[in-house]
C-alpha cells in the first residue's frame, strides 16, 4: 500500500465461549495494526472512523479505519512514524503524529501534510494530546539517554531514566495562531501530558517510574506557568497512574495503597478527581483491577483489559470487562470477551480498549493470532 491507497477489509465475527458475546475483528493480519495509545482522541465526531498504526508496508504508518464501509486508507509514508503517539482532530478530520523529531500533521481527506514543530536533537517526544474543538496541541519532550541497566522489557529503562533525571519540557501549540507556548521545564521524567477538554488553560502531566516512587500526577496551568501535585501520594504506600480525562474534565487515575513498604497487601480503586485536587471519589475493586481503565462519554461506566468479577473466576488476565462504579464507592464489573493476547512486543499488543464515541461498542488490540489486529466487541451488560 502507498499513501492514499484504500483496501477493503473483510471483518472476522468471534464468539466467546464464555460470555457467548460476539466480537468482531476488525484488522487482516497483514503486519501489526493497532490503535493509538488509550488517552488520546481516535474517532472522527460521527465515530465511523478511527485513526490507526500499522506496520503493514514494513514500517509503522498512520492510517484510516471507516469502519461501516471497511476501507482501511493508508495517511504517511513516512521515517520513524511512533504507533502509540498519534491523535485525531475528530472535527476537523486532521491527524498529528511524529516522524522522528518532526511533529507533522496529515489531513485525513487530503492527505496534505504540514510539519508544525521539530525538538531539538538528543531530545525524545512523548503522546500528543488536543482539545476537542482542535486548536490546542500539548506535549513533552525529554532527554534522551542510553540506557546501561536492564534491557529486553517493557518499561526497562524507567528505574534508570527516573534516577538520572533527565530534562524535560512540556509544550501546547495553538495551532490556529501558530504559536508555540512552552509551559513547564524541569529535570524529571515528565510524559503523559493530556490536556483539558474543557479547559486549554488546564494541562495534566505525570513524573514518569514506578509508580509508588513517584509523585506520579501533576497540573500546569498554562496562563500562569503554576503547577501543583494532584492526588497527593505517600511515596512507598502509594500509587497512581494511567491518568486521563473525562469529558467533563475531571482526571480519573487508577490508584493503589498497601500498609507499608515491603508488603503485597494493595487495595486497588479507580479514582475521580478534579483539576484543583477537590471532590475526589475512590471506587475500591474486590479483587485484582484492570491494568489499563478507560470511561465512556457520561463517566459512569469504564473498560478494562482484566477482569475479574468474583473470586472464583479464574480468566481474568485474558478478558476485556466493563465497569460499573456505584453509589456506595465499589465497582461491578461483568466479563465481554477475551482479548488473549501475549502483552509482549512492547506495549503494540497491549488491548487498552477505548469505547465508540456513541459508547455502544469497545475497540482493542491484541495479538491473540500471532501478529497484532484491532477488534470491535458490543456493549453488552449480561
Amino acid at each position: 500500500m502507498a499513501v492514499g491507497e484504500a483496501y477493503k477489509l473483510e471483518y472476522k465475527t468471534l464468539k466467546d465461549p464464555y460470555t457467548g458475546v460476539e466480537f468482531l475483528k476488525l484488522t487482516d493480519s497483514r503486519g501489526n495494526t493497532v490503535h493509538p495509545y488509550f488517552t488520546q482522541p481516535l474517532f472522527s465526531s460521527n465515530g465511523e472512523t478511527i485513526l490507526l498504526t500499522s506496520d503493514r508496508t514494513g514500517e509503522w504508518q498512520l492510517y484510516k479505519l471507516d469502519i461501516p464501509d471497511r476501507i482501511i486508507t493508508q495517511l504517511t509514508d513516512d521515517y520513524q512514524v511512533h504507533p502509540h503517539a498519534p491523535c485525531l482532530d475528530g472535527r476537523n478530520m486532521i491527524a498529528y503524529y511524529w516522524s522522528g523529531r518532526l511533529l507533522k500533521s496529515v489531513d485525513l481527506e487530503t492527505l496534505e501534510t504540514s510539519v508544525i514543530y521539530i525538538i531539538p536533537k538528543g531530545y525524545l517526544p512523548t503522546v500528543l494530546s488536543i482539545t476537542p474543538n482542535g486548536r490546542y496541541l500539548a506535549f513533552a519532550f525529554f532527554e534522551e539517554f542510553e540506557v546501561s541497566s536492564l534491557k529486553g522489557r517493557v518499561y526497562h529503562r524507567s528505574l534508570e531514566y527516573m534516577y538520572r533525571r533527565p530534562r524535560s519540557l512540556i509544550l501546547r501549540v495553538d495551532l490556529k495562531k501558530e504559536e508555540v507556548v512552552p509551559v513547564w521545564g524541569e529535570s524529571a521524567w515528565i510524559a503523559h501530558v493530556n490536556i483539558s477538554p474543557v479547559d486549554p488553560d488546564i494541562i495534566l502531566f505525570c513524573h514518569e517510574g514506578p509508580w509508588h516512587l513517584v509523585q506520579r500526577m501533576w497540573i500546569v496551568r498554562v496562563s500562569t506557568h503554576e503547577v501543583w501535585p494532584l492526588l497527593r501520594q505517600k511515596r512507598f504506600l502509594e500509587r497512581a497512574g494511567h491518568e486521563f480525562f473525562t469529558n467533563n474534565g475531571y482526571v480519573v487515575a487508577q490508584y493503589s495503597r498497601r500498609s507499608s513498604p515491603s508488603s503485597n497487601d494493595w487495595v486497588y480503586y479507580d479514582v475521580f478527581i478534579n483539576p484543583v485536587g477537590e471532590d475526589m471519589r475512590r471506587y475500591r475493586y474486590p479483587y485484582l483491577p484492570p491494568i489499563h481503565i478507560k470511561t465512556n462519554s457520561k463517566g459512569d461506566m469504564a473498560v478494562g483489559d482484566r477482569c475479574y468479577p468474583t473470586a472464583d473466576f479464574k480468566k481474568g488476565d485474558s478478558y476485556i470487562g466493563l465497569i460499573r462504579y456505584l453509589e456506595d464507592g465499589k465497582v461491578e464489573q461483568r466479563p465481554l470477551c477475551r482479548h488473549n493476547t501475549s502483552w509482549s512486543r512492547a506495549q503494540h499488543s497491549h488491548p487498552h480498549p477505548i469505547f465508540t464515541p456513541d459508547d455502544k461498542w469497545v475497540i482493542f488490540s491484541s495479538n491473540r493470532e500471532g501478529c497484532c489486529n484491532v477488534y470491535m466487541a458490543p456493549v453488552v451488560w449480561e
